[in-house]
């Protein structure tokens, strides 16, 4: 089971950003608000949540991801073209529900990545971290000086806690952050020194249901929400939260089972 300190001790202010299921997040609405810029470290194929932000907020979006771009955002339009081209003649998969929405999101996303990466945000082609290629933390923020206090948002699978310390060093730059552990069971040290040196209040919990479940009940793959200074909406803490979606919604929400 997941220790104690994993549980948000009250209930908050929680919107959702991002597309169904896998890609969205539950955020503190107030560290939103509050923030100034959204940086990304980590983006794949999915920047629904950067779209969202920008929506609500019409704010500055910097994204690092070094294994996207132009092209290989097509060479993936083109596979999901395939892909559906296959599909579309047998009625199992038409009469799926949203079949049409994903089809055109897919085969689409490289006109989208194009359209919103030249017009409301931007994307660095840069690994996070040091060494040849890579960017730290501690520059991004340098030259984001005027844009702090900014949501920082993190999904580097698995390098995340190459960085715990930087974001302990620089958290007053932060109003809120949104990170996905991935090996929970292996990390849980790093992680309880994490939480006892951020000062920020978890806001939220949500388990990536693809992932397993090891014989400890220890979820191994973890989205984490924070926030500074949340105010609080109810003592009584609902897990899952009503606007929780199952990363894969063809498999049921794993349930979390805390020390007490």
């Amino acid at each position: 089971m997941l220790p104690k300190y994993f549980k948000p001790k009250n209930q908050y202010d929680l919107i959702r950003l991002g597309q169904d299921n896998d890609g969205g997040y539950l955020v503190e609405k107030k560290s939103i608000k509050d923030s100034k810029s959204l940086v990304t470290l980590g983006l794949g194929c999915d920047w629904s949540f950067e779209k969202d932000f920008y929506s609500l907020t019409e704010k500055p979006i910097f994204c690092y991801d070094h294994t996207v771009n132009y092209s290989a955002i097509k060479k993936v339009s083109r596979k999901f073209l395939f892909s559906y081209i296959f599909r579309i003649f047998k009625p199992k998969y038409i009469f799926k529900k949203n079949f049409f929405k994903h089809l055109f999101r897919n085969v689409l996303l490289f006109r989208d990545y194009k359209l919103f990466f030249n017009t409301k945000a931007k994307h660095f082609e840069k690994r996070i971290g040091s060494g040849q290629g890579g960017i730290k933390l501690e520059k991004i923020l340098e030259d984001k000086r005027d844009l702090c206090p900014l949501f920082l948002k993190i999904d580097i699978e698995g390098s995340e806690y190459r960085i715990f310390e930087e974001i302990i060093k620089y958290q007053d730059n932060f109003t809120g952050i949104a990170i996905e552990l991935h090996d929970v069971d292996l990390h849980l040290e790093k992680i309880k020194d994490f939480f006892e040196k951020l000062n920020m209040k978890l806001v939220h919990i949500h388990p990536q249901n693809p992932a397993f479940v090891t014989e400890n009940n220890i979820p191994t793959q973890l989205e984490l929400t924070f926030a500074k200074n949340p105010v609080p909406v109810n003592s009584e803490v609902k897990i899952p939260h009503n606007l929780d979606q199952p990363a894969n919604p063809n498999l049921p929400e794993i349930d979390l089972i805390f020390e007490k």
